[in-house]
């Protein structure tokens, strides 16, 4: 078994390259795992390579991790056992699995956070579960009725993602964004309405889909406070606003004015999975999705724009950076030789 792997590493503002370091070891509980495809959060990895804290005070990078460069970058992988801890029961050497992990070769995890995947779920989609997981979370922390009506306010991968749940779930769905790109892969995964803020309209042709009375809840994914005001005005008297990405700007307008008082506007904040044992923790959360990738019912495949050799990724980040709005939903193949 080798000794050394390769792991991307953020070296500085703007600065990411792959590095040779050493190979992780196998604790007791621990699932050594060596990558197939891992998925690119485009939002969060970008804040990282442009070294934004989520403080206000500028001490993290991500919750509990300081605001330290170089720093690893990346959550989400999928790959196959090759070595388990002697404490490890229910995943076997090659098995395949999830696990949120870094973009790197090989990567080690308690198996308390290991999931193992069944043939049905390609590598591609089953990458993108963490990511996945965030947009359900939000949806659930926005408590749709049956039958209910959602607008979500931002098409990234995170809204295209809580755009799968909607459909899945059969909730009547309008989503809004500037790019048309991502409004026909919304009509792709099966929105009711993909609307343009450039449509002079587009806030009548929301409201027209629920009857005149608005969503009964919005999510905001486009992390700009537009974004945030768009949500409140196309949510019904009562209705619930579900904040789900991350702010470090000042708002350019009052977020408890009459528009929020007047219609009795509840804003709901989205992070980490409710307590073990809880009907939708951790275990339930991602076992609900992978049943519904496994059984087709999560429309995820058309938001997949991109596949990657695992060493361009450097070259995806400045991309980004540079405003390529095309890349959505992408992943890294670990199977492809360096150039």
């Amino acid at each position: 078994m080798d000794s050394v792997m390769k792991q991307l590493i953020v070296t500085g503002v703007r600065q990411a390259e792959f590095e040779e370091v050493e190979q992780p070891g196998c604790g007791a509980t621990d699932v050594l795992v060596r990558a197939r495809t891992t998925a690119i959060s485009t939002g969060t990895e970008l804040r990282v390579y442009r070294a934004i804290p989520v403080d206000d005070e500028g001490k993290y990078l991500h919750e509990r991790v300081p605001f330290v460069l170089p720093a690893e970058n990346g959550y989400s992988m999928v790959g196959d056992v090759i070595e388990t801890g002697p404490e490890v029961d229910g995943i076997s050497t090659g098995d395949r699995v999830f696990l949120p992990a870094a973009h790197r070769q090989v990567a080690a995890m308690d198996v308390s956070r290991v999931t193992p995947l069944p043939e049905s779920v390609p590598d591609d989609e089953a990458a993108l579960l963490s990511i996945l997981e965030v947009a359900h979370r939000a949806l659930r922390d926005g408590e749709p009725p049956a039958g209910g009506n959602v607008v979500i306010v931002g098409q990234g991968v995170i809204g295209l993602s809580a755009l799968a749940y909607c459909v899945a779930f059969g909730l009547r769905t309008a989503v809004v964004d500037l790019e048309p790109a991502r409004l026909e892969i919304a009509r792709q995964m099966g929105a009711d309405l993909a609307v343009s803020p450039a449509d002079g309209d587009y806030q009548q042709q929301v409201l027209e889909l629920f009857d005149g009375a608005g969503a009964d809840v919005a999510l905001e994914a486009g992390s700009n406070w537009t974004t945030i005001r768009t949500a409140m005005e196309l949510t019904r008297t009562d209705g619930r606003v579900v904040i789900v990405s991350r702010h470090t700007l000042q708002p350019d307008f009052n977020p408890f004015g009459q528009g929020f008082l007047g219609k009795r506007l509840s804003l709901v904040t989205t992070y980490g999975y409710p307590p073990e044992g809880s009907r939708w923790d951790q275990r339930a959360s991602v076992g609900l999705t992978v049943d519904l990738l496994a059984r087709g019912r999560l429309p995820v495949r058309p938001m997949l724009t991109h596949r990657f050799g695992w060493h361009e990724l450097p070259e995806v980040y400045a991309r980004l950076d540079q405003g390529d709005r095309t890349i959505v939903g992408a992943v890294l193949d670990w199977n492809q030789d360096e150039a």
